[in-house]
């Protein structure tokens, strides 16, 4: 069963307070800035219950704060500095090796987007260009363009949101696109996909007509869907923001509001800091109330000195989980 107990919190800012009391974070400090504080209200110090305060000034009372969180009950902490999402890439060649032009021949490049949910369902996106009977005027750049034209007009219909193909020196680089998210509709996940270049002859072999192995399939960049981007404290912040704002989730539309605060941006770069803690059962029970509390530390830019709002904050978690817990070290600034 799922209760309040075991819903996930996150609080975003962009930098850290220098007050150190509640009364005096809520009259002074700047919008969206962080700070770790005891749950009395004063400055954090070691075993004290701690809370982290997020200064809000578009919502009533200016700030957003988490659950308590008890020293006694940390189990794990975590820090992850932020890292860019990278886009796979596939180059395809081979067309001008000796040999691989020639008559009577198909070449094709096919794309294998696989779904989301298992890669036993899939679709191919392919692009073809046939030789005649006699080679003519055919040359390895002929090919290798017909191929890319065929392969782009089958892209366009599709939508020419999935990928870009483009000629490279001698082959064809294909690149994935980059998936924008809507919080709540769509994650923007990755494409998951393989490429690969066949050549088939027009007439079979003794009744055979395998590919025949000519081209090259080469990944040029591993992808990589990166940490604390700016797409994923976005997706993040709406679903664990549901329970507190919007338990029903526009059930009201279209005359449902929209009042849930948010603060994340598409194109922030954050440092994420994770603080597992749990709630002991107070009946007879004995399993634990597991909760998570996200803080995502906006980095502004990608800068290894931008990461000290992020220590500053490790060392107030530090400070108030003491021995009950370890807690990652700083990350560097130079």
């Amino acid at each position: 069963m799922i209760t309040p107990n075991q819903v996930g919190e996150i609080l975003i800012g962009n930098a850290v307070a220098t007050e150190t009391t509640v009364p005096t974070f809520i009259a002074s400090a700047s919008d969206k800035e962080l700070k770790v504080l005891s749950k009395d209200g004063t400055n954090v110090a070691a075993k004290k219950p701690f809370y982290v305060l997020q200064k809000a000034d578009g919502i009533p009372g200016g700030f957003e704060f988490s659950d308590k969180v008890d020293p006694r009950y940390v189990e794990k902490v975590t820090v992850t500095a932020y890292s860019p999402e990278i886009l796979g890439s596939y180059k395809i060649d081979g067309f001008n090796t000796a040999g691989v032009v020639a008559a009577k021949r198909t070449y094709e490049v096919e794309i294998r987007l696989e779904d989301q949910l298992s890669p036993e369902n899939f679709t191919t996106i392919q692009g073809y260009y046939v030789t005649g009977q006699i080679l003519g005027s055919d040359t390895a750049t002929t090919v290798r363009d017909g191929v890319l034209k065929s392969l782009n007009k089958n892209l366009s219909n599709r939508g020419s949101d999935e990928f870009t193909a483009v000629a490279d020196v001698t082959g064809i680089l294909i690149t994935e696109k980059y998936q924008v998210n809507k919080p709540g509709k769509d994650t923007g996940r990755k494409l998951r996909f393989t490429v690969k270049g066949k050549v088939f002859e027009n007439v079979p072999t003794n009744g055979e007509n395998g590919n025949l192995g000519l081209l090259t399939t080469t990944q040029v960049t591993a992808p990589k869907p990166g940490t604390g981007t700016g797409k994923w404290v976005t997706n993040a912040e709406y679903v664990l923001k549901g329970f507190k704002y919007d338990p029903s989730r526009d059930y009201g539309y279209p005359a449902n509001f929209d009042s849930t605060p948010v603060y994340a941006s598409k194109s922030g770069v954050y440092n994420l800091i994770h603080i597992k803690h749990y709630v002991p059962n107070t009946s007879v029970g004995v399993e634990r109330q597991y909760k998570v509390l996200t803080i995502a530390v906006d980095k502004g830019a990608d800068t290894l000195a931008n990461n000290a709002n992020t220590n500053t904050i490790l060392t107030s978690i530090r400070t108030a989980v003491d021995t009950y817990a370890t807690v990652p070290a700083n990350l560097a600034v130079v």
